[in-house]
């Protein structure tokens, strides 16, 4: 029965971050209906402190700048040659795959080539199946993703 209550109210919780407080403080007062049988009738008192209120309201929101995802590695070298195969490794692939962003990075001592901006390992796994012919070396790693790589 605790296990319910939980439930119901991280629902309720859930639902209202998108309304406002005041819709949400009524919810929590309303008996809650699991099913056809069984229903809550446990209530939720809100207590709000003024001085929290206007902590939170003056605090200013740090905006978040990356999000974590996936990128196809699909070149890593450390050889004499490796900056010229690392941008002959990006040109094959801007051949093959038009429109797929690809990062040349130097992370020393290897110059590294990876593609895609991709939010879901599913998604990682439809490119990596995309580049495997060209790069059957190709693997998903996990990547911090500017958001503002997101937006191209």
């Amino acid at each position: 029965m605790k296990r319910v209550v939980v439930f119901a109210a991280t629902a309720l919780f859930a639902a209202a971050s998108a309304q406002n407080i005041g819709t949400f403080k009524e919810q929590l007062s309303t008996p809650v209906k699991i099913d056809s049988l069984t229903t809550i009738n446990a209530t939720v008192k809100v207590t709000e402190h003024l001085d929290a209120a206007q902590i939170v309201a003056t605090t200013p929101v740090k905006e978040q700048t990356t999000v974590n995802g996936y990128r196809v590695m699909l070149f890593m070298s450390n050889s004499q040659n490796a900056r010229a195969e690392a941008f002959a490794a990006c040109d094959t692939l801007a051949l093959r795959l038009p429109g797929v962003q690809t990062y040349v990075t130097y992370d020393n001592p290897y110059f590294k080539v990876a593609s895609g901006n991709c939010t879901s390992q599913e998604e990682a796994l439809q490119l990596l199946e995309k580049i495997k012919s060209s790069f059957p070396k190709a693997f998903i790693m996990r990547e911090n993703i500017p958001l503002t790589e997101l937006t191209k």
